[in-house]
């Protein structure tokens, strides 16, 4: 198999600054650059890795959190899985190109935000005799199999009970949250929130509280913060013309249209769908989330434009299959140099932003150790 190279993460293409720490095998951390785009990644022995036991696995990948979890102290990242591996520099380079708007869309959605994971766990057979004393402990109301049935259900009831309890504690205060597996019968949640840095000191203290208030019902294990590994879902084989012409079609947009033409489009279907015009209508508020969805998409690429042809705002922009793998495989400048930056810059100023809106569509106008809850 021979030499390859092992990713780690994507990051902003940085235009200075030492990597840190090494990678697995302890070869020396690495930059694949693409655009404003880097991959973080290390030389590695791809038979070593392929054939290794799982005590060599584990290592692996506690070398592999520590360095997202490092890469998380200075920038935004976005983990790739566990393992993922690619022949040499050129093929990681493909990997971005072919998905550089997903990525691009992931990390601006992620930045300056945290994984904070909160596992609850009871005594399941406490729970049952518990509810057993509370039913009058009367064993004569059927047979032993429709007895436990009956526990059983209302055990269930609790832990639905509990769990709704403290997800209501803590959704307000987090961007979104994604479930886990819960192995065993003692765990009873296991769920990933995602939490602006700014609010992890509430989501600490809300923490603190639910320790309190569940003391001798449910025990907590609260871990984070942590590079947000379960709210990245790449395609790798969903490409740029795909997310494109998804977004185009959301918009209902021509295969070509100004940017001024975008921007009303947009604003036609948000007053359409708006929460405040549907209140209570998951339906629409499920449509406005895809407005702007698409909206960003659309945006990143009419950005991409400027990185790679010379001049100014254009009358139209293509969507065009051909078109757009065109913007995709250019040659640009060097992204770490100056002029790539001013560029960049220049794009960005060309388009208005339109604040809020993700905010609108929810109807509102490192090491990744285990914390303490009481």
């Amino acid at each position: 198999m021979g030499k390859g190279k092992f990713l780690y993460g994507i990051i902003e293409t940085p235009a200075q600054g030492k990597l840190p720490c090494s990678g697995l095998q302890d070869a020396p951390l690495e930059l694949v650059t693409y655009r404003d785009l880097a991959a973080v990644v290390s030389a590695i022995d791809l038979a070593e890795f392929a054939g290794g036991d799982q005590t060599g696995l584990k290592a692996g990948l506690v070398r592999y959190q520590q360095v997202n979890a490092a890469l998380l102290q200075a920038c935004p990242v976005v983990p790739m899985r566990f393992g993922f591996t690619a022949r040499d520099e050129g093929q990681i380079q493909e990997v971005l190109g072919k998905v550089y708007l997903q990525l691009r869309l992931l990390l601006d959605r992620l930045r300056g935000k945290v994984e904070l994971v909160v596992q609850a766990s009871w005594d399941l057979p406490e729970i049952l005799r518990a509810l057993q004393v509370e039913g009058g402990g009367r064993a004569d109301l059927g047979t032993a199999l429709e007895v436990g049935r009956r526990l059983y259900g209302a055990a269930e009831a609790r832990r639905n009970g509990f769990v709704v309890a403290v997800h209501a504690q803590l959704f307000t205060l987090a961007e979104a949250f994604a479930d886990g597996p819960c192995p065993g019968e003692a765990m009873i949640l296991n769920r990933s929130y995602l939490v602006e840095k700014a609010r992890e000191p509430r989501f600490d203290a809300a923490m603190n509280r639910l320790g309190e208030a569940y003391e001798g019902d449910l025990t907590f294990r609260y871990i984070g913060p942590l590079p947000p590994y379960s709210f990245v879902d790449l395609k790798l084989t969903q490409g740029n013309f795909v997310l494109l012409d998804r977004a185009r079609n959301t918009l209902q947009l021509p295969e070509k249209s100004s940017w001024e033409h975008i921007k009303s489009a947009y604003r036609r279907l948000m007053r359409t769908y708006h929460p405040d015009r549907n209140p209570g209508d998951p339906v629409a508020e499920e449509r406005c989330r895809k407005v702007v969805e698409a909206y960003e998409i659309l945006h990143l690429y009419c950005q991409s434009y400027h990185n790679s042809w010379e001049g100014g705002m254009l009358a139209e922009y293509s969507f065009a299959r051909e078109e757009v793998e065109q913007v995709f495989i250019m040659q640009t400048r060097q992204p770490g140099s100056q002029a790539a930056r001013r560029q960049g810059e220049e794009a960005r100023r060309a388009f208005t932003s339109m604040p809020g809106c993700l905010a609108a569509c929810k109807g509102e106008e490192g090491d990744g150790g285990s914390r303490s809850v009481p």
